[in-house]
């Protein structure tokens, strides 16, 4: 990772160095780089990594960004650990006595998982990453017992057979890593480590597995194994989906019998800082374990479409005043995107009780607002001919600044009309 050993790169920049972020971290990396009071004892590729992952950090995990003595690894592993939020939604699905985080990377999820008052097992093959984590778990204030060394080793290993003995509850957590060979992966099966060659090991020794996969994943990857996963978790912030997370029971907890057998899809939205508690951001549905069975869903009739494009074109053709436009009393649903990377749009609008607009789109409509549905509600104001002078036409009576653009099922994206488009007095 680095010309000099870590154990002495920590050690020397904990004693010597303990403001240095403070001093460079409003900073930009070039005036570190050309700064005469460079603290040049240490390597100088791992002080513009600690500045560019404290930064990182700041953002992606703003509860360690105060925490004097953090170490932290080059900036992929940053860019390629959990966010605090979907490191606290993973430790809620957690219901054992001892976690084992068997790819462990710079230990957030381990640190989240401590957090819940679980005892923590730490496996990492990266030496200095695991050394690395070993100095923030001091410094966290977190107990745990670290493992360097390779996933399947360490099942292998007799430490293992005595947790396996022992009457505790174990929860195993694997994050493969989705760069194998300096390629991209997204399959379970491609990644690393292959949980599905460890599987029979696995599920005789393991209470529960919790597997995260790449958001670009494929959930019939795993329906179509020997066992398939309890609940199937779309993990979304602020409607960027971010995690696909699957969760076994092999000895589970008591399980009401009409569940046997079938599997949850959960959609979830984080939001920074906020619960996720709130309707508007999850959704659950009950599926066998075959997959989600399509519903029907209704469509909207033709005569209130063509009543809609009516009242729309009206008040389009009518000379209005900047911000004018009328509400029509109708309203449009982008389901969350969780829900879309589990297929299940059509089961959320017939919970709704909304209409689709078509059999080939995924967008909602109804006359009256259903305020708690999960995903984006857009209220029509109006509507007009798709025509570049249509639409600039509408904007020049309209839009006082910034206008917003989003396409769906339309040949031209959102970027192609803003840049075909001449805005007034400014553009977003």
């Amino acid at each position: 990772m680095y010309s000099q050993d870590i154990e002495s790169i920590i050690a020397e920049y904990n004693s010597d160095y303990t403001d240095f972020l403070e001093a460079f971290s409003d900073g930009s990396i070039e005036d570190l780089i050309l700064s005469k009071s460079f603290p040049s004892s240490l390597p100088k590729d791992f002080l513009i990594d600690q500045l560019i992952s404290y930064k990182k950090v700041q953002q992606k995990i703003p509860s360690w960004a105060s925490i004097k003595g953090l170490v932290y690894p080059p900036p992929i592993h940053v860019e390629q650990s959990s966010s605090e939020w979907t490191a606290t939604y993973k430790a809620k699905l957690v219901e054992t006595e001892i976690i084992i985080d068997g790819t462990g990377g710079m230990g957030v999820d381990s640190y989240f998982f401590a957090k819940r008052g679980m005892k923590l097992w730490y496996v990492e093959s990266n030496e200095h990453l695991s050394g690395i984590t070993q100095n923030n778990f001091t410094n966290l204030g977190i107990d745990a017992t670290l493992i360097t060394g390779r996933l399947e080793d360490f099942l292998a290993s007799p430490k293992f057979e005595d947790l396996r003995e022992s009457s505790s509850s174990l929860t195993l957590f694997i994050d493969p890593s989705r760069r194998v060979q300096g390629n991209k992966v997204a399959g379970l099966a491609d990644s690393e480590p292959n949980m599905f060659r460890l599987w029979d090991r696995i599920v005789s020794s393991v209470d529960q597995l919790i597997v995260k996969a790449s958001p670009m994943a494929h959930v019939e990857e795993v329906l179509a194994k020997e066992y398939s996963p309890d609940s199937i978790h779309a993990v979304s912030v602020n409607n960027e989906l971010k995690e696909l997370l699957y969760h076994y029971r092999f000895k589970p907890v008591e399980q009401k019998a009409d569940n046997e057998g079938k599997i949850w899809y959960k959609s979830v939205d984080i939001r920074k800082n906020e619960s996720v508690e709130q309707g508007q951001h999850s959704f659950a549905i009950l599926a066998d374990k075959q997959g989600l069975e399509p519903v029907s869903v209704p469509y909207i009739q033709s005569e209130l479409l063509t009543s809609i494009c009516t009242i729309t074109n009206s008040t389009s053709n009518n000379t209005k005043e900047k911000g004018s436009a009328v509400s029509l009393n109708s309203y449009l649903y982008d389901p969350m995107v969780g829900a879309k990377k589990l297929a299940c749009m059509d089961h959320i609008a017939l919970k709704y009780g909304l209409m689709k607009l078509n059999t080939h789109t995924h967008l909602y409509f109804s006359t009256d607002l259903v305020e708690y549905f999960p995903g984006r509600i857009f209220e029509i104001l109006d509507g007009f001919s798709p025509s570049h002078k249509f639409l600039k036409k509408w904007i020049k009576a309209n839009v006082s600044k910034y206008i917003n653009i989003w396409t769906l099922n339309y040949p031209l994206s959102s970027q192609a009309i803003k840049k075909n488009t001449v805005f007034r007095t400014g553009e977003s």
